[in-house]
């Protein structure tokens, strides 16, 4: 038993220090683990610290620095403006012009508050606006350089982000704008129209002759009044000399005459508007160069690849030599330029002999300039008689005259005497006017926009809302079409191609003529009296053909007979006897030449058209990017149909129509639309060998540029030499296509028919009849 107790006592200590043995390995193991955490999470040392620090700042200065080399991202719109006072101004002119116009009176119809929608954002150095970016702030416009070259860096990294992290959540982007939605409205008061100039009272008295009954001015050499662009162009001109008020400001380095006349200075009838209008004549490029000093200023800029402000690269103020090293003489778009020239030329020089007042202030480099802006510039307004905006601004006198008596008051090209024929009443017609438009003639053209403008009639203002088949995206760019024109059309009048195909191109094939009627400007401007070629402006009486007749033989007869030198059809050529004794081959020959003195002055006789290749060609965001081709419609024919007609009136023998051909030529002096049909294989293989020679004459004058170097497309994307090659290799390739297609159809004829020795498909190429075989013709037809 007591052994027992013995037991029990020494076993009760050894519980106990095992327990305490366990509680101090517990108190130990919890120390250990404290010391094992205090070394995972040891703080930095100062040393490391600053060295981290030291790298992040390296990466963030090197960053910084490289950014401004970065290509600007779509969305910026405040790298490199801050420095930069023109792009201040314009972005400020972009930003407040328009979207912050606020009428002076609450209760006109007319002066309506302008609007630009809230996503729209100013882009400087392009001189448009573009659909901003979700995390576009405006506060970043009034920020520096570092700020801005953190904007680019922070954008370049959300374009990698979503590169690299795609996700399909991108609604909040692909609608910015709604299809539908306005974007822009332009309110009358900033609108400058043709009809405001002519009401300007400098213009009337001095041009249009309606204070003393003086004759309105005209073109020298053919008595055509001038367009109302050419007035258009002079008030413009007299707003901003009046800004000067009679002060003579030093423009880039050049010398400016003192105003030379109160009368010329005296703007006191637009004075409270002029001031309105100053930041648009302010922002309008002024390209006061003349020839000469244009041409030293590209022959410097091209060694040092600068550039000075304000100089806009148009085509009509190209130095000739320029102009004739990329479009060689003759050619369809070299003409067209030449002509646009003639008429600024002419119509300076008409402004200048009418008024010594005009030609005191006015040196021809600011006319050609500011008459450039007025072509490139203005935008159609289809004006009714019940259109308030025709009365805004009205002199008081003349408030209850119509629309269309004051129009008629007004001797222009396109008003005056031209609406007698024209416009019968003012009550169901629309008139078509000219304005300058302010903020929409900043927004780059294209055929397929994703804006459409239209004037509001209600509101005398121009609306801009987004296109009904596109909505606009953050960062595009806004896009309006100009209208549907051709690639040399667009270059010589707007000073740009699109170079994507989405445009048609245009040749002429008048290869032994001058055109002197319709020159491809309309009514804008003729080498012959409109009343010659225009059958609107044809004067009634007896002696109306007559005199049409004449005008015409004395300036092209001669020229006409190159076309009556083939005599194809005709194994031996045709000699037009001197004496009055009848031959019908003779009357035949007379009679193509009577149809081809109607005929020389209408383009549509001698133009053939290329579709555009890439209709729906999507227009570029950049001026600078290369545009995005549409779906290929190649496939389609040359537009040729009136050059057919034409060359089978040029083909016709006795034994065609029936052996009638010359009771059908006689008939068809007649009509005003008189044409030559398809008459079987014969007449239309030498149609076709007859246009496929003319091509080949019209291709000959490209020179140079038809090797494969001259070919080439040049490096500089938009550059003057590119925009050039451009539109011509676009007229060669429609020459090319034209004139093979031709002969392949001519010789598939020549098989298909077995005519290989027929004497009706007699051509001459190489060797033409002797001129001298025609040459009485002149006399016959007088």
């Amino acid at each position: 038993m007591a052994k027992k107790q013995r037991a029990g006592v020494a076993t009760t200590p050894s519980r106990v220090d095992r327990a305490r043995q366990a509680a101090t390995k517990r108190r130990g193991g919890a120390k250990k683990k404290n010391s094992n955490d205090t070394n995972s999470f040891r703080l930095p040392s100062t040393t490391q610290l600053l060295s981290t620090l030291a790298a992040l700042l390296a990466l963030a200065s090197v960053l910084l620095l490289i950014a401004p080399f970065l290509p600007a991202p779509t969305s910026n719109p405040v790298s490199s403006i801050n420095d930069n006072d023109e792009l201040l101004k314009t972005r400020d002119f972009l930003n407040n012009f328009v979207c912050n116009y606020k009428p002076k009176s609450s209760t006109s119809d007319v002066d309506v508050e302008g609007y630009c929608h809230p996503k729209l954002v100013a882009a400087p150095k392009e001189r448009t606006q573009r659909v901003a970016y979700d995390n576009y702030n405006p506060e970043s416009l009034h920020v520096g350089k570092i700020y801005s070259r953190i904007v680019i860096l922070q954008q370049w990294f959300q374009i990698i982000s979503n590169k690299l992290f795609a996700t399909t959540n991108t609604n909040s982007n692909a609608k910015a704008i709604p299809s539908g939605e306005l974007v822009m409205r332009l309110p009358r008061p900033l609108q400058i129209w043709d009809l405001d100039a002519l009401r300007d009272e400098f213009v009337q008295t001095e041009f249009l002759g309606m204070s003393d009954g003086t004759p309105p001015v005209t073109h020298r050499e053919t008595g055509n009044p001038l367009d109302s662009g050419a007035f258009l162009a002079v008030h413009l001109i007299r707003l901003k000399h009046g800004l000067r008020g009679g002060e003579c400001i030093d423009s880039d380095g050049q010398d400016c005459k003192q105003p030379s006349s109160s009368d010329w200075t005296n703007m006191k009838q637009y004075e409270p508007r002029m001031h309105l209008l100053q930041p648009y004549l302010d922002i309008l490029p002024a390209r006061h160069y003349d020839i000469d000093l244009l041409a030293r200023h590209y022959d410097a800029t091209s060694k040092s690849g600068s550039k000075t402000k304000h100089l806009h690269d148009h085509p009509l103020i190209w130095p000739k030599s320029t102009l004739e090293s990329l479009f060689p003489k003759y050619t369809h778009t070299h003409d067209l330029i030449v002509h646009y020239r003639r008429m600024i030329q002419s119509e300076y020089d008409a402004l200048g002999q009418a008024s010594k007042v005009f030609a005191q202030n006015v040196e021809f480099s600011e006319y050609l300039n500011m008459r450039v802006n007025v072509l490139s510039r203005a935008f159609g307004v289809s004006a009714s008689e019940n259109d308030k905006g025709v009365q805004w601004n009205k002199a008081k006198e003349a408030a209850h005259a119509s629309l269309l008596d004051e129009l008629k008051s007004y001797e222009t090209s396109n008003f005056g005497k031209y609406l007698d024929n024209s416009h019968q009443s003012s009550s169901d017609a629309a008139f078509r006017l000219r304005s300058m438009s302010p903020l929409l003639d900043m927004y780059n053209s294209h055929p397929n926009p994703n804006v459409i403008w239209r004037y509001n009639e209600k509101t005398s203002s121009f609306d801009i809302r987004a296109s009904n088949k596109l909505s606009l995206s953050s960062g595009d760019a806004i896009m309006v079409s100009y209208g549907k024109y051709t690639e040399g059309h667009l270059l010589a009048k707007f000073g740009y191609v699109n170079g994507d195909g989405s445009s048609p191109t245009e040749v002429n094939l008048a290869v032994f003529h001058r055109q002197l009627g319709d020159l491809g400007l309309g009514r804008q401007y003729s080498l012959l009296p409109f009343y010659a070629w225009d059958t609107v402006s044809s004067p009634k009486g007896e002696n109306a053909e007559l005199v049409k007749t004449k005008q015409v033989i004395e300036m092209q007869s001669k020229e006409l007979l190159r076309y009556l030198i083939f005599d194809d059809g005709y194994k031996e050529c045709v000699k037009v006897s001197d004496n009055d004794e009848y031959n019908q081959h003779e009357e035949l020959k007379l009679l193509k030449l009577q149809h081809l003195i109607r005929i020389a002055n209408h383009r549509d006789a001698w133009v053939v058209r290329l579709p555009e290749k890439f209709p729906n060609a999507k227009p570029p965001q950049r001026l600078s990017d290369r545009p995005e081709l549409g779906i290929d419609t190649s496939k389609v024919g040359v537009n040729a149909k009136k050059m057919l007609s034409t060359c089978r009136l040029l083909s016709l023998t006795v034994d065609d129509i029936g052996r009638g051909a010359v009771d059908y030529l006689r008939d068809g002096l007649s009509s005003d639309m008189f044409q030559v049909e398809n008459d079987g294989p014969t007449l239309e293989y030498r149609a076709m060998m007859c246009v496929a020679r003319m091509c080949g004459v019209a291709m000959s004058r490209y020179g140079e540029h038809l090797s494969p170097q001259g070919r080439q497309e040049p490096r500089e994307f938009r550059s003057r030499e590119w925009n050039a090659w451009y539109v011509r290799d676009g007229e060669m390739r429609v020459l090319g296509i034209l004139r093979q297609t031709l002969l392949a159809e001519a010789n598939k004829i020549k098989r298909q028919y077995n005519l290989r020795n027929d004497a009706a498909m007699t051509i001459r190429e190489s060797e033409t009849c002797p001129m001298d075989y025609s040459l009485p013709l002149l006399r016959k037809i007088s």
